[in-house]
């Protein structure tokens, strides 16, 4: 029965798509016979080799690919193309995974040669009933004087349809305590914790710079007669170099072709001495974040409306191989570590309803193609001043960025293992007071070429490779370059090995393979107990004073953690955590207590533990003093004690 009502909308489908003619646009075919298939998926047409079914001659090339939906989910494609040779020409489309029996048919009708000429097309006679993504080859046909079809060029773009519920619209219905999507995407933005390692040939030490702000890079330097610019790049089959400004009409001009065009950063090396972190502080600085609400399994139980948390943050350039080249870092030894611009990594917190409203549920880190997942007690938070926040503290890999839960160098790293000793977390903090509010990103299909965030749109690469004459192989967009729909990204033409799961439409899914790859992290807190123990306790009022008296505590880790201490806080009239004692793990809060009676109600105070964690100490040239008073923390506890 399923078979047959399949087979009756795809005949339905097919009517329709006939009998819409004499519009202003073109309105595609379906092909089903798969050898209408020009070319294998074994490459781009520059790296497929010469047949019959390639012309001998540049008759044409498409020169952009946009895909555009209107307010019923209908997609579009905006195509532009430029003609050597006139002639009538066809469009296909091929669609790829998950949509590989997808492949439609648009005639462009007779082209006049010379000139280029955009062709909107559709809407797709094809019905994508929830968030999908897919890469669409897009093939420039022509008929030869025998009739022989010839393929004149070949370019891919992507095709996105977004989940209507992000953001403020992911929270409907939700007991949020009045927090909007950015105040909730404030409240658990992280704080990145970096190393300082130095070239041991070389003696020059490297540290990594906070994630930057793309939309300042791509409008240009902020000096006024700034030299240092972004650009947009191509080396078109090696027939021809250009550059242009990547302003938003060139980045829709030139969209679609993700092997040629670039965008190329203002160039941070020279060699391994150049003062290139001049050029990268002239930005601001950013992490971009979303809120997605979907169906979550964690640890066996699903959660119907568990929001995803979404935080990315590019960094400016990957410096990892100059750590072990020579003093002008020209040593391309794959083990050594990547050498580019551009790279974007990405973290995600769950948010689950609970009975005082929203809480942490996990936390998913990015190491590379994969990454691992960890319960909220297992995530550092960061604590200053030793008071807990709700700020996961992430360990970043110098120069790779691959995102860790600890310094541990035995901590997993889901990739070359070359990040073990990369990020040992003695370097800066970066924080809320680096980053100001968390740059909320909409949702992808109401964005629009001259908006902020239109450098999601860009399916061409972010930033240039230091491999003379090769563009960047590994930051391929599309959506948060480079690894939103990652790890299913090609390389000339291969697979790389991951989670198949695409992170922007699929987050549940993605979050859910972490949880499958073990952390090998050191500890493990999801059995501790870390409570107060109030049956003792005694408080009595005196003059100008409130003593607490035989307050128990248990702090029972049943294994190893790196917690070596409890503080306790009490929250006075304003709601601020102050602090009132500390003790070391495993120990008892010291009695009695004291604090002031004006700070506090006249009824009730609240407690607060949480244990404590002292980061690494930084490496030189840091001082040691520069993290003063900074800690983490793994949990927490409150209790409510009344005033006689």
């Amino acid at each position: 029965m399923r078979v047959a009502i399949h087979v009756i909308q795809f005949l339905l489908t097919v009517v329709c798509c006939f009998g819409l003619l004499g519009c202003s646009i073109i309105r595609p075919a379906l092909t089903t016979d798969a050898k209408d298939r020009i070319c294998n998926r074994s490459g781009d047409l520059k790296e497929v080799e010469a047949s019959e079914a390639i012309h001998p001659g540049n008759h044409g090339i498409i020169e952009a690919g946009n895909w555009e939906f209107d307010r019923t989910g209908q997609a579009f494609l905006e195509a532009q193309v430029r003609t050597a040779a006139p002639g009538n020409y066809e469009l296909a489309l091929d669609f790829h995974e998950p949509f590989a029996h997808l492949r439609l048919h648009s005639s462009l009708g007779r082209v006049t040669a010379g000139r280029k000429e955009i062709f909107r097309i559709g809407p797709l006679p094809q019905v994508f009933p929830r968030p999908s993504f897919a890469e669409v080859s897009l093939h420039l046909l022509k008929k030869d004087g025998h009739g022989k079809t010839l393929l004149v060029d070949e370019a891919d773009t992507y095709f996105l349809l977004d989940t209507d519920l992000v953001n403020d619209a992911a929270l409907k219905g939700l007991d949020t305590g009045g927090l909007t999507a950015q105040a909730l995407l404030d409240q658990y933005a992280p704080v990145l914790k970096t190393d300082i390692i130095a070239n041991p040939g070389t003696g020059i030490v490297f540290f990594d710079l906070p994630p930057k702000n793309i939309a300042a890079i791509l409008a240009g330097p902020p000096e006024e007669d700034g030299k240092d610019q972004a650009m947009i790049k191509c080396d078109l089959w090696k027939d021809q170099v250009s550059a242009e400004l990547p302003t938003s009409a060139k980045r829709r001009e030139l969209n679609g072709r993700k092997d040629d065009y670039f965008i190329d950063l203002p160039q941070p090396f020279d060699s391994i001495v150049h003062p290139w972190r001049d050029i990268v502080n002239r930005y601001p600085n950013a992490i971009y974040g979303r809120i997605v609400r979907t169906r979550l399994t964690w640890e066996g139980r699903e959660h119907r409306d568990a929001l995803v948390l979404q935080y990315w943050m590019p960094y400016y350039v990957n410096h990892l191989s100059i750590l072990k080249t020579d003093p002008v870092g020209r040593s391309w030894v794959w083990n050594a570590g990547n050498y580019h611009e551009g790279e974007v990594e990405n973290i995600a917190v769950v948010l689950i309803q609970g009975p005082r409203g929203l809480e942490p549920l996990c936390a998913a880190y990015a190491k590379h193609f994969k990454g691992t997942a960890e319960p909220w007690k297992n995530v550092r938070k960061h604590a200053p001043d030793g008071i807990p926040t709700t700020h996961p503290v992430v360990y970043v890999a110098n120069g790779s960025h691959a995102s860790f839960f600890s310094p541990d160098p035995g901590e997993a790293t889901c990739g070359s293992g070359i990040d073990a000793a990369m990020h040992g977390g003695r370097g800066f903090w970066y924080g809320d007071g680096d980053f100001g509010q968390v740059r909320m990103m909409p949702r992808f299909n109401e964005i629009k070429f001259g908006d902020e965030y239109d450098f999601l749109l860009f399916t061409g690469r972010f930033g240039g490779s230091y491999i003379k004459g090769a563009a960047n192989q590994f930051n391929r967009s599309p959506y948060m370059f480079p690894y939103t729909f990652y790890p299913k990204f090609s390389i000339t033409g291969s697979w790389i090995a991951g989670s198949g799961f695409n992170r922007w439409t699929d987050p549940a899914s993605e979050i859910q393979y972490q949880a499958k790859i073990p952390s090998k992290l050191q500890y493990d807190h999801r059995k501790v107990r870390f409570h107060f123990d109030a049956a003792p306790v005694r408080v009595t009022k005196e003059p100008g004073r409130i003593r607490i008296e035989k307050l128990g505590f248990v702090f029972d880790r049943q294994g190893p953690s790196p917690a070596d201490a409890v503080a306790v806080f009490f929250r006075d009239r304003t709601g601020r955590l102050r602090k009132l004692a500390a003790f070391a793990a495993g120990g008892q809060p010291p009695s009695p207590m004291y604090l002031p009676a004006d700070a506090v109600s006249k009824e009730t105070v609240e407690l607060v533990a949480c244990d404590l964690v002292v980061p690494p100490s930084p490496e030189p040239p840091l001082a040691r003093e520069s993290h003063q008073g900074i800690f983490e923390s793994f949990l927490t506890a409150t209790v409510t004690l009344a005033i006689p």
